[in-house]
């Protein structure tokens, strides 16, 4: 048996397991769209960063 060749059964395992990965990555999508369409809050969101960072001080002798 060589390092790309599967047996059968092991095919069929790997194939399933694609197919079911696939399958729940498809459920979380369609469940985040839906919470996200109906605004039902039930997934949380992640806040960035960006508007949390403090303005940088300019020394008064710097400003215009």
């Amino acid at each position: 048996m060589g390092l790309a060749t599967l047996s059968p059964g092991q095919a069929d395992a790997l194939r399933r397991f694609r197919r079911n990965t696939w399958k729940a990555i498809a459920l979380c999508a369609a469940l985040r769209l839906a919470d996200a369409m109906l605004g039902l809050g039930l997934l949380a969101t992640t806040t960035t960063q960006a508007g949390s960072v403090p303005a940088p001080v300019i020394a008064p002798e710097c400003q215009p």
